[in-house]
């Protein structure tokens, strides 16, 4: 069962939790950077930062230092000890990025990366999507899918296998992507969903490999619907669903991340935090 445990604002998304235990947050309405519970779980409400744009996901590297993606900026942010913002990447080969999505840093700091826009810019009829890494010593950019994804938006890496998952948002489904040899990746489709709009985000167990997915719908006055989380194993079989209050599922962040009790769960038409035990 989801308890709600903050009201944010609306268009809430991007559960993150950083070094100390703290969950944070983001509202693309306002450009702000929330800490929404502190280590102990109490509401707190405290803003961080604003990025004067539109952010879409933050993520926590091994160092404290906090990646925010910036749809109106066209780049992902970086903020570390000092506290301001900095542009930490907006372009490749010279080209503008679309609108950063999705970011994550895996455990060897390399960092992985959606570019999609605003939802709606790169769709089933244009899927010009792209999904980037950059190299833990941030001398590598280099895209792992080049401008053929429909509105990638979502990232996690298996700790387990070091794969990677997407979720490709508008063809409503997860893509995986596998290295052989390590360095070389390989794409394919781990699992193909029917119904509601498509997964927004999608979360990896630490020890079990299971996925949590967000399946992002339209909340509309006229047809209440409640919100769902799917759970697939890492063969790719459904093996359960989580429901929450409202339909537009935005993020998810286990907690504490090594050893997840937890699932938070942000909700952007309600401006809703929930948390689900597992």
């Amino acid at each position: 069962m989801a308890e709600l445990v903050a009201q944010v604002s609306n268009g809430v998304t991007a559960p993150t939790v950083d070094l100390s235990g703290a969950l944070l947050a983001v509202s693309s309405g306002s450009g702000e950077i929330h800490q929404v519970l502190d280590p102990s779980g109490a509401p707190v409400g405290q803003r961080l930062a604003n990025t004067t744009g539109t952010p879409s996901a933050l993520c926590v590297d091994s160092d404290g230092t906090l990646y925010v993606c910036d749809l109106a900026h066209q780049a992902i942010l970086r903020r570390g000890a000092d506290g301001e913002l900095t542009e930490f990447v907006r372009e490749y080969e010279g080209k503008p990025l679309k609108g950063p999505s999705g970011v994550v840093v895996d455990r060897l700091g390399n960092t992985f990366f959606c570019d999609s826009g605003p939802l709606g810019e790169t769709t089933l009829q244009a899927p010009q999507g792209s999904v980037f890494t950059i190299s833990a010593d941030g001398q590598l950019l280099q895209p792992l899918a080049l401008e053929c994804l429909a509105h990638p938006s979502g990232l996690a890496v298996s700790p387990l296998t070091n794969v990677l998952y997407v979720t490709e948002q508008l063809a409503n489904r997860i893509v995986r992507f596998a290295q052989r040899p390590a360095g070389v990746y390989h794409a394919s489709v781990f699992y193909q969903f029917s119904g509601r709009m498509g997964p927004s985000a999608v979360a990896c167990h630490p020890t079990t490999g299971s996925l949590y997915v967000a399946l992002f719908d339209f909340a509309s006055p006229r047809v209440p619907a409640c919100g769902s989380i799917a759970v697939i194993s890492p063969e790719g079989t459904l093996i359960g669903s989580i429901e929450v209050p409202a339909p537009e599922v935005t993020g998810l962040a286990l907690f504490p991340p090594q050893d997840p009790k937890f699932l938070f769960v942000t909700e952007a038409s309600t401006g809703s935090v929930y948390k689900v035990a597992l």
